[in-house]
């Protein structure tokens, strides 16, 4: 048995602990392990680190790093038709690990990480597209910053702060539509969720299923700024950030059109430029991911 460490902390100085950590309990469960680090100097590090993992016949690939590094992890498998074969486990190491919370998987607690990345049994969990990009966790737009297309490397960004993000966000006129009817409005945000968490713990509902087939879509309407401080400051107390104008859909498939430009992020990952239509749905590929054995209880 094969497995693959692709190591990718937002903390470069843990590097060495890290694989450290990781080889003892690899060796413990018997499996051959294989490290590579990501180098954020240069472009597609990433990619090219999961072409060696498959020639080294790997089977399973275990990601520590973020919510974006696990986003570049399932395009390129898609890429390469590895999707479906490929075994994944998760070690937060990144700024928000939204997915690794819902895993209920702890960044000051690696240990307990490796180990349900080397011993856990893996489930299939919905992926969807936005256009022509996959996404696991959520997706959606709100900022209207002219921001420059994410570039192909793994540089670290620096994320905007919070009075900065607040004011970047404008009324925008949306029309929504899904197979079962059409919403128009001025809203804030839309966000299409295929798990609960976002932004480094906030979320609309805890309820969001990555495996029941459908997309949990949300649109924020546009309010006095001072509501919206209240609602995000309420969901970094740990509350659900809604409203009862909020718009909140599930479906397969949703399509949105807006006279102005949109800025669409996935997975946390930087804005690859503005489109003015975004089609968002379920799709037939699925990742096969390692989870904790009550995986029932959060969301599996």
């Amino acid at each position: 048995m094969k497995i693959f460490f692709l190591l990718n902390p937002s903390d470069p100085r843990r590097l060495a602990s890290h694989q450290k950590l990781a080889t003892q309990i690899a060796r413990r469960h018997g499996w051959d392990h294989r490290f590579g680090a990501v180098d954020r100097q240069h472009p597609d590090t990433t990619e090219h680190l999961i072409r060696q993992m498959i020639e080294d016949g790997c089977s399973r690939l275990v990601v520590l790093g973020g919510d974006g590094t696990l986003h570049r992890v399932l395009n390129e498998l898609q890429r390469l038709n590895r999707l479906s074969s490929m075994e994944i486990a998760v070690v937060p190491g990144g700024t928000c690990n939204d997915f690794a919370r819902t895993l209920r998987l702890r960044r000051k607690r690696p240990a307990a990480a490796f180990e349900l990345a080397c011993t856990g049994k893996t489930r299939a969990m919905d992926l969807a597209w936005a256009n022509h990009q996959l996404f696991f966790n959520n997706a959606g737009f709100g900022r209207q910053l002219d921001l420059p297309p994410a570039s192909a490397g793994n540089e670290p960004k620096k994320r905007p702060r919070a009075l900065k993000t607040l004011r970047s966000f404008c009324p925008i006129s949306l029309r929504a539509r899904w197979d079962q009817g059409t919403v128009m409005g001025t809203f804030f945000m839309a966000l299409v969720c295929n798990n609960p968490f976002f932004s480094g713990g906030l979320y609309f509902s805890k309820a969001i299923r990555a495996n029941d087939g459908l997309l949990d879509v949300f649109l924020l309407p546009a309010m006095p700024k001072w509501k919206l401080v209240s609602l995000l400051l309420k969901g970094r107390l740990g509350r659900p950030v809604s409203t009862r104008q909020m718009v909140s859909l599930r479906v397969r498939e949703i399509e949105f059109e807006a006279q102005n430009d949109l800025w669409p992020q996935e997975d946390g990952e930087p804005c690859r430029g503005s489109v003015r239509r975004i089609r968002y749905a379920i799709a037939s590929e699925k990742a096969m991911i390692v989870v904790p054995a009550k995986s029932k209880s959060i969301c599996f």
